[in-house]
């Protein structure tokens, strides 16, 4: 049996989140949603999050912002972001300072399960 992951679900589109963290939760782990990057933010200095899943474009404070924003506090979090849309500078930034990878939207969510039984394991 795997280990239960504290997981951060960010997206300003609720429905989305909404169902993302409904998946995780049916999985056994505890979520956490926002729905922007301040709320990101908060939630992640709140909170003890193992893993986090970001949307890239959002109003206000994007995806990545918020990341870069985190990792300054947190040098550990293990991010991911989630896109519809072609944001390549923006990825590279993130990857370039340690987000862990990128889901296109909408999400695969057997290879997001099969990355977080890895993760729980």
């Amino acid at each position: 049996m795997s280990r239960s992951l504290n997981i951060l679900v960010v997206d300003d589109d609720a429905e989305n989140a909404e169902s993302l963290a409904e998946l995780f939760a049916m999985d056994d782990h505890k979520v956490i949603v926002a729905y922007d990057g301040d709320q990101a933010i908060e939630a992640f200095s709140l909170n003890k999050v193992d893993i986090g899943f970001f949307d890239v474009m959002m109003p206000g404070k994007n995806g990545v912002d918020s990341f870069l924003e985190i990792k300054q506090m947190h040098p550990e979090a293990q991010i991911y972001f989630m896109t519809g849309y072609s944001a390549d500078d923006l990825l590279k930034k993130a990857m370039e300072n340690g987000a862990k990878g990128v889901f296109g939207k909408p999400v695969d969510l057997s290879k997001v399960l099969a990355m977080l039984e890895k993760a729980a394991a």
